[in-house]
């Protein structure tokens, strides 16, 4: 239905004098221009209330995010500023092991913008002193994670597990969106295993269908999938690719990363799942260049990190009831303890690389590692099997 708006004209009758009637004239047209003005304001306040009601999910790898970044009041500006845009985002790269940073910086997002967001926070992931959490940042009142767990990608403590930083999946129930039960699983893949990781979030996706019962399956955050690290001939090897079930956001050759010097899609979207990928808007899958987003220059926005966060957008509920869910009285919901895989060794080839990439330790009798080759203690088919 058009919108009508009915503006008082003065009666003609009984005016007076011509510059009476002049007068009365340009009161009328004042008075319309005035009205011009608010239907303007309202249609711009109209347009701003859709946009900001719009549901978008992220994916962000903030660079070695610790308490240097939110002691540093203007990359914790920044990132606030980042993370508003947001009803759900997938951090990697959280180091600190008490959380403390990451629970103070999701704080000063309820101050900032009066939302209650809450935080689900993974096990300290990783081999040897370098380790990383993955935690998803959360609308509380319009989202509830219902079920998560630590993908189980075997024994850690042999070697044998597929991933340097096992996958964290999650199922959320959403009030706004059209779809209304969905699953994440977030990853950062290391760039030395990049194919054979990327490779092995197909059984990821496998394992959750069978779990959680469901093919509507998000797999995001930063594979190193692009440039140097997985490159055109790597493709037709990769079981996530080639499954048509699955479709990939974000295009090969684009630009996730800061850096001027290279245009890497190491940041990706894959979603399965015929009710998940209807309720994706057309076209909303993209990077956002933070220098040109908000006017950073190279150095401001390399503070923040090393990588852009990525972005895709739902489509709502259109019979969305204005129903919330109950704020959580705890703070930091921890995602409890990765599994590791059953880890009694058994049939385990301590002298072969095979299905053992980046496996290293002082009692292996050879090394399956990145750094093998510069001590020159690799297994003999360390290439054969973690190069390909």
């Amino acid at each position: 239905m058009p919108f009508v708006v009915a503006f008082p004209i003065p009666m003609m009758a009984n005016l007076g004098s011509p510059d009476v009637m002049e007068l009365h004239l340009l009161d009328a047209w004042s008075h319309l221009r005035e009205m011009r003005f608010l239907i303007l304001l309202a249609v711009v306040a109209a347009c701003s209330l859709q946009v900001s009601h719009a549901f978008k999910i992220a994916a962000f790898n903030i660079e070695r995010f610790d308490a240097h970044k939110v002691d540093d009041p203007v990359v914790l500006n920044l990132l606030i500023r980042i993370l508003r845009r947001y009803e759900l985002i997938a951090v990697q790269e959280v180091m600190n092991a008490n959380d403390t940073a990451i629970k103070r910086l999701v704080e000063e997002l309820n101050v900032a913008t009066g939302l209650p967001y809450n935080l689900l926070i993974s096990d300290h992931l990783g081999r040897g002193s370098y380790r990383e959490k993955y935690v998803y940042i959360f609308r509380e009142d319009i989202l509830k994670p219902t079920e998560w767990y630590h993908y189980d990608d075997g024994c850690e403590n042999c070697g044998s597990d597929s991933f340097l930083r096992e996958p964290f999946v999650v199922r959320f129930s959403s009030l706004t969106t059209g779809l209304k039960d969905f699953v994440l699983a977030t990853i950062h893949t290391s760039p030395d295993y990049a194919v054979l990781e990327v490779n092995a979030l197909y059984d990821v996706w496998e394992d959750a269908k069978q779990r959680l019962h469901t093919e509507n399956i998000m797999i995001l955050g930063d594979f190193n999938a692009d440039c140097s690290y997985v490159t055109a001939r790597h493709w037709p090897m990769i079981r996530l690719r080639q499954d048509e079930r699955l479709q990939w956001f974000i295009e090969d050759g684009g630009d996730t990363t800061v850096s001027t010097n290279n245009n890497c899609a190491y940041d990706r979207f894959v979603v399965s799942g015929a009710e998940f990928l209807n309720a994706l808007i057309p076209e909303t899958a993209k990077p956002i260049n933070l220098q040109k987003e908000y006017g950073l220059t190279y150095a401001e926005a390399k503070a923040v990190s090393d990588h852009y966060p990525i972005e895709i957008e739902l489509r709502k509920d259109e019979l969305y009831n204005g129903q919330l869910f109950g704020v959580d009285s705890s703070f930091g919901i921890s995602g409890g303890l990765s599994l590791n895989g059953v880890c009694d060794c058994a049939g385990v080839d301590f002298a072969s690389c095979d299905g053992r990439c980046g496996a290293y330790s002082r009692t292996f009798p050879c090394s399956c590692n990145a750094s093998c080759t510069s001590y020159s203690d690799c297994c003999t088919n360390y290439l054969a099997f973690c190069k390909p």
